[in-house]
């Protein structure tokens, strides 16, 4: 009795050991997984969570195993595990809005599997499977990110690790060697894994790099060849559109982690080589750089093709180029951006607030602007925070991040969208780089934005159901904005104003009054960028407003401002880019601006705050981004179109639906047909298999009539009793039930049955297959 309490102690001890080594692994991954995107106070919530399902599981197994459960239960528990781990990630995409790539995905299911193989570890092959399975967590944690936090967890592994397999070692031997034994000292075991952790340490750091990233070239998104993912934890493309650059700034991918240094280009991240080459010269075209760290410099340089084109589209719009076999020369592009984010989006470049008739003028910065911006930590990394306080219209939205990427725009000002709030590129702290280049648009102080360096940009995107219930003319009062209501002294005016009143005559709500205006020029006015008009004769807005109705969108812009200039609502025009939803190119997950995508929109003043403008498309064929649906807005989208796709398919859905309700009705029958022809086709060589797959057979012919056969029952009783429903000799029943109960508990000796006995079994077995049919018998 001691002696099994010894055992039960130490075994005890080694499954409590393995659950700490998963543990580990399983925090591990979690900091390496939530680096820059989680706080710590998140990591910490999500490891209390592992450790209470840790130690509830340890309690459940244990209790299991005493009520007599065997390890095909738990099997069956790791694998609900694992599959429900894959099965969430589609439900967190859809629901949260979040998600991971697919290499974490796997990771994590198997951290689950894992993390619930070390509670089963009272079995001692689960204990060993989750004692190893730990080190391989901890290695994948370990090749994605290095920090203090790994280093000390890498190391509480290796001493759990060398403890486990010490203890278990020696633990055997002695059971098995020295039963006399009766104290075990546990601290020769940790100074034995104290010695082999400072050993392996002492390797490990006699190398250059101790991080490899060990996914690149096999996982999808994570710098491997295959489609691209919009969870990718690196870089803005796959595959083949990741390269490294050698010569060229601008030779390299947009990837955030690698800023190649040896170009002649200006870089945001210049410096000279200081090393004993050949004497170099200074590049005139210079610009401002950040200083990089010593440990940011020692970049590996390969010599890799260039790609500018990390998503190589074209949009319909342009003339079509015949294909160009790609070679190792590299890709080229014609996107002056890249977007990474939710689109339609409104690029800002210019506001435009003064209009004489034909030229519109650039609104100027005010000498007494005194916006200022400042800089916070967000994760660990430098945000520029360009709007510290909340316009009214974003109260109730949530951050939303787009990612631009400069390609060929020649220019300081920063595109981005109305609403603004905080700006990140990688490695810049300095707030002396970024300034005003209008009051609401900001510039970086260089002579042009950096090329294919990701620039992350945090905005607003408001609810513009919201804005119906405002008193929009109130933002027209202040002495400081008449400018945005300023109405040239040109004969056009009148008419103009003229049509706007009379387009809404019969409204008073001031948003409705801004929509009709809005819908009046989607719907009367064709956009076509070719038309042009001189001026010489007239107005060029007059002939294109009165008489046309054709033009280009500045035209369609200019025309809906001043009307709404007319009704008293401050207006401005802008300027920028589009990005547009049907240039998406799915494989590098972003979408391109090109020169085609220059546009011009209207922004309508709707509260007093200096931040309260709402984007206005007047232009048909653009729309307005707003904020992300809901969970109930999706839904209710989601059943539209799939209700408009089953009219569509009408005939299609019927004729499945039906054939899935009659797969439904019958699905006995059909078990029962196939089941059958498999055993007339394949018939099983050995015996015991036949016996078995002709009582399956028939209970399920039976079961499919309603009647189940209780546990408490044997089998002979339950087929005597229901003989008198199957169209087969009972004696043929007796027989099976005899054939059943030898089958079950002989020994395997007793196969070796002899010819004829073996062909009596088959005769019966087939008899019972082919003719053991439910008849429904009236009493």
């Amino acid at each position: 009795m001691q002696a099994e309490r010894t055992k039960s102690v130490e075994s005890r001890i080694l499954h409590y050991v393995s659950i700490a080594m998963v543990l580990t692994g399983a925090l591990a991954l979690c900091i390496s997984d939530s680096h820059g995107r989680y706080s710590r106070t998140w990591i910490a919530v999500n490891t209390l969570i592992e450790v209470a399902v840790a130690f509830l599981g340890t309690k459940y197994f244990l209790a299991l195993k005493k009520r007599g459960g065997t390890e095909s239960t738990v099997n069956l528990i790791l694998l609900a595990v694992m599959l429900l781990s894959l099965a969430w990630e589609p439900v967190q995409r859809i629901c949260l809005g979040t998600g991971r790539p697919f290499e974490l995905i796997l990771m994590f299911a198997v951290k689950n599997t894992i993390l619930v193989m070390a509670a089963a570890g009272c079995w001692g092959k689960h204990q060993r499977f989750a004692a190893w399975g730990s080190i391989f967590l901890m290695i994948c944690a370990a090749t994605t990110f290095s920090g203090p936090d790994m280093i000390a967890l890498a190391g509480l592994e290796l001493v759990l690790g060398f403890f486990w397999l010490f203890y278990s070692h020696w633990n055997s031997l002695r059971i098995a060697l020295l039963p006399a034994v009766k104290k075990q000292n546990l601290g020769k075991y940790l100074l034995l894994s104290a010695i082999a952790v400072l050993l392996l340490l002492i390797v490990s750091f006699s190398g250059e790099n101790p991080v490899v990233h060990a996914f690149k070239g096999i996982i999808p998104s994570s710098g491997g060849d295959s489609r691209g993912d919009l969870h990718a934890r690196d870089g803005l493309g796959d595959g083949e559109l990741l390269v490294a650059g050698k010569y060229d700034i601008r030779n390299f991918a947009p990837i955030e982690n690698a800023p190649f240094m040896s170009s002649d280009d200006p870089s945001l991240y210049d410096i000279m080589s200081d090393t004993y080459d050949e004497p170099g010269e200074i590049s005139k075209n210079i610009d401002r750089a950040i200083g990089l760290k010593l440990q940011d410099q020692n970049i590996e340089e390969k010599e890799l093709p260039d790609a500018e084109n990390i998503n190589r589209h074209f949009s319909t719009a342009r003339d079509q180029k015949p294909a160009v076999e790609k070679t190792s020369d590299g890709i080229s592009s014609d996107a002056l951006l890249h977007v990474s984010g939710r689109t339609p989006l409104h690029l800002r470049m210019e506001t435009y607030d003064i209009f004489d008739g034909v030229n519109w003028f650039s609104e100027p910065l005010k000498t007494d602007f005194k916006k200022s911006i400042t800089l916070k930590d967000r994760f660990e990394k430098p945000w520029m925070v360009v709007n510290g306080k909340a316009h009214t219209l974003s109260q109730e939205c949530r951050n939303e991040l787009h990612v631009i990427t400069n390609n060929h725009l020649k220019s300081n000002q920063l595109p981005a969208p109305l609403h603004l709030r905080e700006i990140h590129i990688d490695l810049v702290d300095r707030l002396d780089l970024f300034g005003w280049y209008q009051d609401s648009i900001v510039k970086l102080e260089r002579k042009e934005l950096p090329r294919l360096v990701p620039m992350h940009l945090i905005s607003h995107f408001p609810d513009q159901k919201q804005i119906k219930y405002r008193d929009a003319r109130l933002a027209a009062l202040s002495h400081q904005q008449k400018h945005y209501i300023a109405l040239p002294e040109v004969p056009l005016i009148p008419k103009i104003r003229g049509l706007a009143n009379q387009l809404v005559a019969d409204t008073k709500n001031d948003w409705d009054r801004i929509k009709k205006i809005e819908q009046y020029h989607r719907a009367h006015f064709k956009h076509d960028r070719s038309v042009a008009y001189d001026g010489k004769q007239q107005l060029p807005l007059d002939k294109f407003l009165f008489e046309t109705k054709v033009g280009p969108d500045y035209l369609i812009a200019s025309s809906a401002a001043l009307m709404l200039r007319s009704l008293g609502y401050s207006t401005r025009l802008v300027s920028g880019f589009y990005a547009s939803p049907a240039d998406y190119d799915l494989k590098s997950d972003h979408t391109p601006v090109c020169a085609d995508d220059v546009h011009f929109w209207v922004e309508v003043k709707v509260g007093p705050g200096p931040g309260d403008w709402c984007t206005i498309e007047p232009t048909a064929g653009y729309s307005v981004l707003g904020p992300p649906l809901s969970l109930y807005e999706r839904t209710v989208e989601a059943i539209l179109v799939a209700t408009y796709w089953i009219g569509n398919h009408f005939v299609f859905c019927f004729i499945t639906l039906a054939s899935l309700i009659g797969v439904c009705l019958f699905r006995y029958q059909i078990y029962d047909c196939l089941i059958t022809g498999w055993l007339r086709l394949y018939r099983p060589r050995d015996t015991r298999r036949l016996i078995f797959r002709t009582l399956w057979l028939l209970e399920l012919r039976i079961r499919g009539q309603g009647q189940k056969r209780p546990l408490t029952m044997s089998l002979n009783q339950w087929l005597r009793q229901q003989s008198q429903h199957l169209s087969v000799n009972t004696d043929c029943l007796s027989e099976l039930a005899h054939y059943v109960n030898w089958a079950a508990f002989a020994p395997s000796s007793a196969d070796q049955i002899q010819s004829p006995g073996r062909e009596q079994i088959s005769d019966c077995c087939y008899q019972i297959i082919n003719e053991a049919r439910w008849v429904k018998r009236t009493p």
